[in-house]
């Protein structure tokens, strides 16, 4: 069994050169959407709040800290790839929409990348807190899992009859049923949860998108953020076992089967 990851001794100490690359690609990331899309930047000036800034700068802090370049261009590759899926679904079963019409909006998809990079910084603390706990983390897992697979096709059960409601029903399954790192799974679904509730609340009470149930947010919205952080970590795991690599694990990554 992998022993929890441990923390820096001082949390300054994930910045170095690297951070700075980062910081500066994605300062170059931010003004290239500000630029390109600046007509709508005008138009919702008023939606750019301090809470949003705030979120930003923070998620923003969190990819630049203890960057790990091969890994985190994969994730955010995967990352990116994924987001624009779930949106193209979401948007084209109608359960949600944004307030351009589009189907979906290409200026939301680098937020993708940079939340599940966040996650994967926010996991190792998580884990540092719940690993003094004597839990077990296989009956945590499919605890967990089952309540999101009961919610979220309870969620996503009026579009039912659009094919890509019944891939995500299926995906959602096969993800949950082939779990063996559990302790990381678990990591990455809180850490994502608790920043996609964030997220969420912002886009939904700003009308930047809207679900069909009106909710601000829907609650189990927030823990679809952090399964898509599983199913990213999922896609690395078998992206690196068809190359034959020796993946790079994400933090916890425990199998803690027991």
């Amino acid at each position: 069994m992998r022993r929890p990851s441990k923390l820096p001794p001082h949390f300054l100490d994930g910045y170095d050169r690297k951070s700075l690359v980062a910081a500066l690609i994605l300062a170059l990331l931010y003004l290239a959407i500000g630029f390109v899309w600046s007509e709508l930047l005008r138009q919702n000036q008023a939606d750019i709040t301090w809470r949003l800034i705030t979120l930003w700068a923070g998620m923003t802090a969190l990819v630049c800290w203890r960057v790990q370049p091969r890994h985190d261009l994969a994730l955010a590759a995967v990352a990116l790839a994924g987001g624009f899926a779930f949106e193209w679904w979401g948007t084209h079963a109608q359960l949600w929409h944004y307030f351009t019409g589009e189907q979906p909006p290409l200026w939301i998809l680098p937020a993708w990348p940079v939340a599940a990079l966040a996650t994967k910084r926010l996991a190792p603390l998580l884990e540092t807190v719940c690993s003094k706990a004597p839990l077990s983390w296989k009956a945590v897992y499919w605890t967990l899992m089952l309540l999101f697979a009961a919610g979220m096709i309870r969620f996503l059960w009026p579009s039912l009859r659009h094919w890509s409601s019944q891939v995500a029903t299926a995906a959602i399954l096969i993800v949950i049923a082939t779990g063996k790192a559990h302790r990381r799974d678990l990591g990455l679904l809180l850490a994502g949860t608790g920043l996609g509730f964030l997220l969420e609340y912002w886009g939904t009470s700003h009308q930047c998108w809207t679900y069909y149930t009106a909710q601000t947010p829907p609650p189990i919205t927030a823990a679809a953020h952090g399964f898509a952080q599983v199913c990213y970590a999922r896609l690395l795991d078998a992206s690196a076992r068809l190359l034959h690599l020796n993946p790079q694990p994400l933090p916890c990554s425990g199998s803690d089967r027991g």
